[in-house]
């Protein structure tokens, strides 16, 4: 996913959303071992089946 008229650097450039996914913390590191991710990169879920449950 790219975004139009994004004026950053770094943050946002990539995005990665998945409807369901363990942990979007376990796939930043399973992209950071593969070196499969760039600086900025967001990884984004609709559904965390073992994702920890923060309430901001």
């Amino acid at each position: 996913m790219e975004l139009q008229n994004l004026t950053t650097k770094f943050i946002g450039r990539k995005i990665f959303y998945y409807p369901k996914i363990d942990s979007t913390q376990l796939e930043v590191w399973r992209r950071v071992e593969g070196k499969k991710i760039e600086s900025g990169t967001i990884i984004m879920a609709g559904i965390q089946t073992e994702g920890k449950r923060y309430s901001w």
